[in-house]
């Protein structure tokens, strides 16, 4: 999500492409992993799992 804005961060989290909803095979599915920075999976990621709209942000973080 980072590099899609142009940015470049140090990804903290492991994040789950498909959500697990608490299964357990699909949390522990290394295939299903993405790194994430925790500002994009805190706020980004999880407006998406939500069918929320995502604001693209621009290199310098303001909305673009």
């Amino acid at each position: 999500m980072c590099e899609q804005g142009g940015m470049v961060r140090e990804a903290t989290v492991v994040d789950h492409v498909v959500p697990h909803r608490g299964d357990q095979a699909l949390f522990w599915d290394p295939s299903n992993w993405q790194p994430l920075c925790r500002e994009h999976h805190d706020r980004d990621k999880q407006r998406q799992e939500r069918g929320r709209p995502v604001q693209a942000v621009g290199a310098d973080g303001w909305p673009a």
